[in-house]
């Protein structure tokens, strides 16, 4: 539960774990224990008390998360129990869930794919590119946040769609993991004093597509090396959202205007009815081994904040998950 506000990165010392009875269920609930917890950015945004596009959790609630998990007990025919199930039930070993609450998960698919590749990480930039703006091929897509959890899967989609992508990661490591396994063109380290003209070698002809999940001086940067009528996808604002001043963004608009470029704000929120489809299609992608995960995973609920800081503080590649349960559904 959250204890107390951060200042800065919420961690350890803003959560307490709380142990009280598994819930009693009512007709047409099932009782569900998690075995795997997703971490996103949006966790981390949530503790603090500033107005974005949701609401902050308040002090005392239960940490909202991407869960999988399985029936152990049901008052429900279309959740039987040893069912899989996929939903957003938080940092807890088990939660009362209603039919609309969950989806029921295949076992065509592991518990990461569905939490990763089959989830918000994978379905983002899918959604973005299909129902926005498609990298076209031979065209230069940029990416923020090229390692981390959903910019992995942009940089991997953006190649299979034929475009030069190239992809903006802090540290060497990072970046080498950008060129090395997830094959961008290119990679260009943010934190590097050498930052602005590393981009702009790496973007000779300009930037065609922007897929930006960060705002701030790194948008800035971008915004300087746009191509003519580019476009730029507003995916996410890490920079502001996890910022004290909500309002620090990306400002140089001057560029922008006379590149004549387009800024198309996307929620991925607003496709729900397309997700079966997207599944389908980025299941797909998985079996012919054409998309790759790139996952960190720790063990033991009592780690969650831990690993959200972490997460936070950059100290990761790829998604972040948290395992609550073996395979035996023996708590870690």
């Amino acid at each position: 539960m959250l204890r107390s506000r951060p200042v800065h990165l919420a961690g350890p010392e803003n959560f307490e774990l709380r142990h009280c009875p598994a819930p009693d269920l009512e007709d047409g609930q099932a009782l569900v224990r998690i075995e795997l917890a997703a971490l996103s950015a949006w966790q981390g945004m949530r503790t603090k008390d500033f107005k974005n596009f949701i609401r902050p959790f308040d002090i005392g609630e239960l940490i909202s998360c991407d869960t999988f998990a399985r029936v152990v007990e049901s008052r429900c025919d279309t959740l039987p129990t040893g069912a899989a199930v996929v939903g957003r039930q938080g940092w807890q070993d088990y939660a009362a869930v209603r039919p609309e609450d969950v989806s029921v998960a295949s076992d065509a698919y592991t518990a990461e794919e569905w939490l990763t590749a089959l989830s918000s990480p994978g379905q983002t930039p899918y959604l973005a590119f299909s129902q926005k703006v498609r990298p076209m091929p031979g065209e230069t897509l940029v990416v923020t946040s090229a390692a981390g959890a959903v910019g992995s899967y942009a940089v991997q989609l953006g190649r299979l769609a034929g475009a030069r992508v190239v992809g903006i990661a802090g540290g060497p490591e990072k970046c080498a993991f950008v060129r090395d396994r997830l094959c961008a063109d290119a990679a260009v380290d943010y934190r590097a004093d050498s930052f602005r003209a590393d981009l702009a070698a790496a973007c000779p002809d300009g930037v065609n597509l922007y897929f930006d999940t960060v705002g701030g001086p790194v948008a800035d940067a971008v915004s300087e090396n746009l191509a003519k009528r580019a476009d730029i996808l507003l995916v996410g604002r890490v920079a502001a959202n996890n910022s004290a001043e909500p309002e620090r963004d990306m400002a140089n608009l001057r560029h922008v205007w006379s590149q004549e470029a387009t800024i198309h704000a996307f929620n991925r929120y607003a496709y729900k009815e397309l997700y079966p489809l997207v599944i389908e299609r980025l299941g797909a992608l998985l079996r012919a081994g054409r998309l790759t995960m790139h996952n960190e995973v720790v063990e033991g609920m009592e780690k969650t904040p831990a690993a959200l800081h972490d997460l936070l503080s950059g100290n990761h590649v790829g998604k972040m998950l948290v395992r609550y349960t073996d395979r035996d559904g023996n708590r870690l």
